[in-house]
């Protein structure tokens, strides 16, 4: 019969230890979030319930949502000057036959030529640019001249031949338009009649005639690395909610640390650390200071992201509301890549705010007094605002090696990269390696600053040297 083992109370005691290990290990690693939790939870509700913060939010979210309804307004305003603004062209053919055309024919060739053909886009009313009148050839030519004088006409072209043998188009223009675009249109549609009559003496067609002006097939290939292929509207919003974002991101990633270490000043100050260092570890307090406020800094950003988000594609509906055209003259896009580029202003909020809050919090550690805060995180407000800078003076050449050098820095990732975003000139790789980049920052940071932090606030007295900060990061 096989023995049974004979535990004595050594053996018990060995059994049982793992068992007690673990579930201490358990129960401390609970105890740890719970803490974390509190703590976070308290944080968030205090900066909600801020009714400075309930203002603000509401203020920003108004004109966010206003703000992605400019582009359309300036539509319609422009497709309401450029459909109003009609120019009326009188033409009195003192030349006779022009090109085999008669006067109808004639009145229909210049009508296309200056607005394009019937198949090409018009305003919303169907009609072109410019109104062709044709006079008869006895009209006073004196009359009509007093007429455009006065400003009862906008334009006259009186069409005459040559008195030499040749007997070639003379063109005569009167005009009040102060439009360049309507005087080089007329001198173009000058140039395209004698050219049609001329080809009449050579025995041409209208129709080959008109085949000479056709645009030929032409095909530009720019062979540039990482050029923009978007329209002109795209890139026109991608830089202006690049530049809307960069300063979104430096005034909260700024504002929220700044709260964190005058948190963290406050309570040291108060003596009310002392306490609470008894109740949790300062790896838990500064965790949970740093995910409270965090919290409220990204839900203030969610609601920003989201309304915008909501207020671009809102914009096909407002067009359809307001009339506007697809074709309209000004035409300005910005429900493409630009509800991506909002969730990616999300993004290096949540990574630069973990990033640069844990050193504003080994800072707000270290000083005596919440008064001295300001002074203490000068060196701070200079290192994000380097990045800041950039994003603005590289805005004009995005893809320079400089500034893709200094976007891949953790510190000005969130501005500088954002920027280069806008402006179309990122691959989706290098978004993914600024992403590692600053995680691995963010690791390294958290280590340092939790030494410093553990250190710092229990620390009272003069201000600690370099040196011994260097010491404090060192020490376990």
């Amino acid at each position: 019969m096989p023995k049974h083992p004979v535990i004595t109370p050594d053996n018990e005691t060995a059994q049982a230890a793992p068992t007690t290990t673990i579930s201490r290990n358990d129960a401390a690693r609970q105890q740890t979030i719970r803490n974390i939790g509190l703590i976070a939870s308290r944080e968030y509700k205090n900066r909600l319930m801020q009714r400075a913060f309930l203002v603000s939010t509401i203020i920003i979210l108004v004109l966010l949502l206003i703000g992605s309804c400019v582009p359309t307004i300036i539509q319609y305003f422009a497709s309401r000057s450029s459909s109003s603004s009609q120019t009326d062209i009188t033409i009195i053919n003192n030349a006779g036959n022009i090109g085999s055309l008669d006067d109808a024919a004639l009145s229909t060739y210049i009508s296309n030529s200056l607005n394009g053909s019937p198949t090409t886009t018009r305003d919303t009313a169907g009609q072109g640019h410019f109104v062709v009148h044709m006079l008869p050839t006895t009209t006073e030519t004196t009359s009509m001249q007093t007429a455009v004088k006065n400003g009862q006409l906008t334009t006259l072209l009186i069409l005459d031949r040559t008195n030499d043998a040749s007997k070639t188009l003379a063109f005569t223009t009167y005009s009040r338009s102060d439009s360049t675009g309507d005087l080089s249109q007329i001198q173009n549609l000058a140039r395209q009649l004698n050219v049609l009559d001329q080809s009449a003496h050579l025995g041409l067609t209208p129709s080959q005639t008109q085949s000479l002006f056709a645009q030929p097939a032409y095909k530009l290939i720019n062979m540039e690395p990482n050029q923009d292929q978007r329209s002109v509207g795209d890139q026109v919003a991608g830089y202006i909610l690049a530049y809307v974002g960069v300063i979104l991101i430096f005034m909260s990633i700024f504002m929220y640390g700044v709260s964190v270490a005058n948190g963290v000043a406050e309570e040291k100050g108060s003596r009310i650390m002392e306490i609470l260092v008894n109740a949790a570890t300062p790896l838990q307090l500064m965790a949970g200071k740093i995910l409270g406020i965090g919290a409220a800094g990204l839900t203030q950003m969610a609601l920003l992201v989201t309304t915008g988000i909501i207020g671009l594609l809102l914009q096909p509906l407002l067009k359809t509301l307001l009339g506007i055209p697809a074709t309209a003259t000004v035409s300005i896009n910005i429900t493409g890549t630009s509800i991506i580029l909002l969730l990616v202003v999300l993004l290096y909020f949540v990574l630069g705010f973990l990033l640069y809050s844990t050193i504003f919090a080994a800072v707000g550690a270290l000083v005596k007094r919440q008064e001295e805060v300001q002074s203490a995180i000068q060196p701070i407000t200079w290192l994000f605002m380097v990045g800041y800078i950039v994003s603005f003076a590289g805005a004009s050449t995005p893809s320079a090696l400089w500034v893709r050098i200094i976007s891949y820095v953790p510190f000005w990732t969130p501005t500088t990269m954002l920027m280069r975003i806008g402006a179309g000139n990122v691959a989706p790789w290098e978004i993914g390696i600024t992403v590692v980049l600053m995680l691995i920052a963010i690791v390294i940071c958290t280590f340092i600053s939790a030494r410093i932090y553990r250190s710092g606030i229990l620390m009272y007295g003069q201000k600690p040297t370099f040196l011994q900060l260097i010491k404090l990061a060192r020490t376990r």
